[in-house]
């Protein structure tokens, strides 16, 4: 017969020889991310207010966040406007796998336009 101590002592000592490995897998990753975020927050400020005015400002105040969009989205085709929001979901979100929800608002008329959530990304059609 089997005792479960043992079984119980193995797993353990396994474990305690692969954690080390994997806890440094981690740290590579977070390395990793923290620059791919630190990419997309240049990616951004230059397309800020003081770049192509892609986005002017961000009220992160309320879930989900509200991005306030300024004529260079307005004027750009609908493939740049789909990238730039994602771009910005995955800023937002702080990984460059995962998305946060947002709801685009005109920047100049602060009204809901758009968002950006589970079904993906869509502009409501204008009134």
């Amino acid at each position: 017969m089997r005792m479960p101590g043992k079984t119980l002592c193995a797993l353990f000592l396994a474990s305690a020889f692969l954690f080390p490995a994997f806890a440094g897998a981690q740290v590579f990753n977070f390395k990793e991310i923290e620059a791919k975020v630190r990419e997309f927050r240049s990616l951004l400020d230059q397309a800020g207010s003081t770049g192509s005015r892609f986005w002017t400002r961000l009220d992160s105040s309320k879930r989900p966040h509200r991005l306030y969009v300024g004529e260079g989205f307005m004027n750009a085709d609908e493939t740049a406007r789909e990238n730039f929001i994602e771009l910005f979901s995955r800023f937002l979100a702080g990984h460059p796998d995962k998305n946060m929800l947002i709801d685009i608002y005109d920047g100049s008329t602060s009204k809901l336009i758009g968002e950006y959530g589970f079904g993906g990304y869509r502009l409501f059609p204008p009134k």
